[in-house]
């Protein structure tokens, strides 16, 4: 008998070690990540990436190819939103992340007891068994795109550190965000617009900021994470077109990750005339006829977007079934989440919920309410962004961008996959995909939502969405050979995407800024307030971390800033620049500028402006050289 009990405890303890194995190895990183910033690294990916998905997909009815894309965007979405409302609480730190770790991994413990996964660990790794040819696309998308920002995206060469291609512009705002909401910016006030609370929709970089923090200065994670959000993008495309079979769904996939329109006429009539160049044959002309961006190109640089287009396809997949409650909920839960990562694909849920409700107004059911969750979880985010909105019933991007003959422009930007969707509209499943097809394509053709007219363009971003699965499913219909031939003219435009983010190499700090920029982030208070010169690269706040009081134009003005209190701002710098020492006192005062930068930028704008800051007694040299900080003493 006794005999018998010790087996009978061994069993118990064995069947309980394999149903709580994992909730012990999450117990076990968490702790070790007290300890060790690799291991904090490595928690970090999987809390943010997996945990909050593995303990939530088990209440809902999802298929396997579902899951896979639920379990990151969801974890993505809470992980962020519980990280930043702990952090209102108990401060923005290390410690705070950990905590929200250690919380998640009871959570995780107490549901696993209660409630049984419908798929097990070996489940998940059943992904290996899927088609290799699957599997090969999936990885190559994920290389081609780690590839390029690689070699585009903080790529150090002998001169300094190169952010190029697509990613010149916008992604010095990003490290902006990133490295000052680490220095100290939190809750955050806009780093490149000083004293103006953040306006722009940050959480993708607010999630950034959080895998950062508990390993130290990381600018290389960026082009890891955006990769692996456009691989989630490619999963989320496939999960979406899947009910169309699996050959619709591989080219709807490829279509929505490389595809767009027929640009690379102009590539290959430069490389006939022999007059290519890598740094200038870019296939897309701002404000021109090629004048949409392809969406490798938006995948590369709008970080962003690479939340809102994966939770966009999600939230079709799960409106195509609104008879289920929990997917309608399920639904709603995942907008309401979105919405401070990405406004614009919150306001293309809500118009995809429109038309689900419009498609199914016949035989409506009181839970199709329940995506209404979706306001009550984005409130504290609607009310504080309102004042940022603005509406206009007017075409104010066709009128402004829109060139020559609309039809023409429109079949040249979009492509075959633009045409295929048009031809075989009645010919492929899905009322929702064409009805929200036809209404994100008129949106900003009719009325304006944005701040500044040319974001509106991003709705043709959210439109491809529901091309790309219509065209896949159209070309799955076609003749194999005819089908190939037309997937490889729909994702040509790609390729003078990577050959031009690959080709150039355009500096963003030398390695004098480099150091002065560590330096900064080493020596200066955090939330200090630097002068400069009003640039897209500034190393005191990209690699310092510091707020300054202004910057490129476009970045506050896009998030809802008038023109004229940021121009008014350029004519408060150049006169604290170039004026006389009481025009720099009034502008120190007004916006509590603590330090003052002299670079490249300032010297080449404000010629003589080191002897005038040498003249002034309140101004103390802290770093001196090529490059020149001020220290307000006064």
């Amino acid at each position: 008998m006794p005999f018998q009990t010790s087996k009978l405890q061994e069993i118990l303890a064995s069947r309980a070690l394999q149903k709580h194995w994992l909730f012990f190895l999450l117990l076990l990183l968490t702790l070790a990540s007290f300890v060790s910033i690799h291991m904090g690294l490595l928690t970090a990916l999987v809390f943010t990436f997996l945990v909050p998905g593995l303990i939530f997909y088990r209440f809902f009815k999802l298929q396997f190819h579902e899951i896979l894309v639920f379990v990151p965007i969801f974890s993505v979405l809470i992980s962020t939103q519980l990280i930043y409302y702990l952090s209102l609480v108990l401060g923005y730190s290390r410690e705070t992340i950990l905590a929200s770790f250690l919380a998640l991994t009871i959570i995780y413990g107490l549901v696993n007891s209660r409630k049984t996964a419908p798929c097990s660990f070996k489940d998940f790794l059943k992904i290996t068994r899927l088609n290799k040819a699957l599997l090969l696309i999936f990885l190559l998308i994920f290389v081609i795109a780690l590839g390029v920002l690689n070699r585009s995206v903080w790529f150090e060469n002998d001169f300094g550190i190169v952010i190029t291609g697509s990613n010149w512009q916008d992604t010095p705002l990003h490290y902006e965000i990133i490295e000052s909401i680490n220095n100290g910016n939190f809750p955050p006030e806009m780093p490149n617009y000083a004293g103006n609370s953040m306006r722009y929709r940050y959480f993708v970089d607010f999630h950034t900021a959080i895998l950062e923090k508990v390993y130290g200065f990381l600018p290389k994670l960026l082009p890891f994470l955006n990769a692996a959000f456009i691989l989630i993008f490619a999963l989320s495309v496939y999960s979406l077109a899947r009910v169309n079979g699996k050959r619709a769904a591989v080219f709807a996939t490829l279509i929505a990750t490389f595809g767009w329109g027929l640009s690379y006429i102009g590539l290959f009539s430069a490389l006939t005339s022999g007059q290519f160049n890598l740094s200038q044959n870019y296939m897309y002309q701002y404000g021109e006829f090629f004048g949409l961006p392809p969406i490798l190109d938006n995948l590369l640089q709008q970080r962003p977007l690479l939340i809102g287009l994966p939770v966009f396809a999600f939230v079709l997949t799960l409106l195509r079934d609104m008879e289920d409650k929990n997917r309608t909920l399920l639904a709603g839960v995942v907008t309401g989440l979105l919405f401070p990562f990405h406004a614009v694909s919150f306001l293309c849920a809500y118009a995809a919920y429109f038309v689900s409700l419009l498609l199914n107004s016949k035989n409506f059911k009181r839970h199709y309410l329940y995506f209404l969750v979706s306001a009550v979880i984005a409130l504290p985010f609607l009310v504080s962004s309102s004042s940022s909105v603005s509406i206009a019933i007017a075409p104010l991007w066709a009128l402004s961008f829109l060139k020559d003959n609309p039809v023409l422009f429109y079949i040249v930007n979009l492509g075959v996959p633009f045409l295929l969707s048009f031809v075989f509209i009645t010919k492929v499943k899905g009322d929702l995909l064409k009805v929200v097809f036809i209404v994100l394509f008129l949106i900003p053709n009719l009325v304006s939502v944005t701040p500044n007219a040319w974001d509106m363009y991003k709705f043709f971003i959210f439109a491809w969405v529901p091309i790309a699965v219509l065209s896949g499913a159209a070309l799955a219909r076609i003749r194999k050979r005819i089908a190939l031939v037309l997937l490889l003219l729909s994702v040509l435009t790609t390729a003078s995407v990577i050959t031009y983010n690959v080709g150039t190499s355009y500096q963003a700090a030398n390695w004098d800024e480099y150091n002065l920029g560590m330096w900064v982030r080493n020596n200066t208070e955090e939330r200090a307030v630097f002068l400069t010169y009003y640039s897209i690269h500034c190393p005191p706040a990209m690699i310092g971390g510091r707020l300054r009081v202004a910057s490129y134009v476009n970045w506050p003005y896009g998030h809802g800033v008038a023109l004229d209190d940021i121009h008014e701002r350029f004519d408060d710098v150049d006169r604290a620049y170039t004026g006389s020492e009481d025009d720099l006192r009034q502008v120190v005062e007004t916006y509590n500028v603590t330090y003052i930068y002299v670079g490249e930028e300032e010297l080449g704008h404000y010629t003589g402006c080191v002897a005038r800051f040498n003249s002034v007694e309140w101004l103390e040299p802290v770093y001196d050289g090529s490059l020149r900080v001020y220290k307000v003493v006064y």
